[in-house]
């Protein structure tokens, strides 16, 4: 056995290793949701009693928050976001990468800013915007700051600029408009916004601070929120329904991970390349 298989054969080992630190957490949640109380804040119990659904069936049924509503209401702000921030961030990322301008480099700087500001230092002015507006207690008081990212308007600014001059010059000479070209070279993005939408989707979804401050009702509330409540209000309610819920929150990024990972890991091997 020479170095180079020795090393190989470590490498996969470490991950591996790796992969199962990570992992045993959801798949001591997902056993947990088998259990009842006692077994769950018994640490010498790895393995459910006895195997049952009817904490899924509490959940689903309502008897302690509404989980239907409460999954809609994260799936509704959390594609809102994901779909109308990578629209918005590569639309602002295509005038700051292509366009040269006096003030280009002052918005760059207040991407980075929004970047480095703690969502913390936002939450009262833009609560009190919200409120303003009439749209507190709405998902759509949720969505509207969530579409404004800094992070993607810098990672569209160094994508467009990865787009050869020659093929927006080739436009211009036959006479498309900005906005033409702008809808001709995002097909040629496919990775890169599928990349960013799904990066945003993610975010959206385990978002908590801003939620918290304008969804005030049960039926307005994402799933972790709910999540939260019930995990807050008493240790006397079954904690497997607790377990259930983020199981199930789960699913909708799963399959999203798993209908976006070509693309994901396409965009990550062009982006290190560039």
């Amino acid at each position: 056995m020479n170095l180079k298989t020795i090393g190989k054969t470590v490498a996969n080992v470490s991950m591996l290793g790796v992969a199962l630190v990570f992992l045993y957490p959801l798949f001591w949640m997902f056993l947990g949701s088998f259990k009842d109380n006692r077994e769950i804040f018994d640490t010498s119990l790895f393995w459910p009693i006895q195997w049952t659904g009817e904490y899924y069936g509490i959940l689903i049924e309502g008897e302690f928050f509404n989980f239907g509503r409460s999954l809609f209401n994260s799936i509704f702000i959390a594609l809102a976001q994901g779909v109308g921030g990578t629209l918005l961030a590569s639309m602002a990322g295509f005038v700051l990468g292509v366009y040269r301008f006096r003030s280009r480099n002052l918005w760059i700087g207040i991407g980075v800013l929004v970047v480095l500001v703690p969502v913390q230092m936002m939450a009262l002015p833009l609560f009190i915007w919200v409120n303003e507006v009439g749209l507190f207690d709405n998902p759509v008081g949720v969505i509207l700051p969530g579409l404004v990212s800094g992070l993607g308007l810098l990672f569209f600014t160094r994508v467009f600029r990865q787009v050869p001059r020659e093929l927006l010059d080739v436009a211009r000479i036959e006479g498309a408009s900005e906005c033409r070209i702008f809808l001709t070279v995002l097909p040629l993005l496919k990775p890169f916004l599928i990349a960013f939408g799904f990066a945003h989707f993610v975010l959206a979804w385990h978002a908590h601070v801003i939620p918290l401050l304008i969804l005030h009702s049960d039926s307005a509330r994402t799933l972790p929120l709910s999540l939260a409540a019930l995990f807050g209000s008493s240790l006397n309610s079954p904690q497997a329904v607790l377990m259930a819920g983020s199981t199930l929150g789960m699913m909708p990024l799963i399959i999203v991970f798993t209908v976006a990972y070509p693309k994901l890991k396409s965009a990550l091997q062009e982006f290190v390349a560039s």
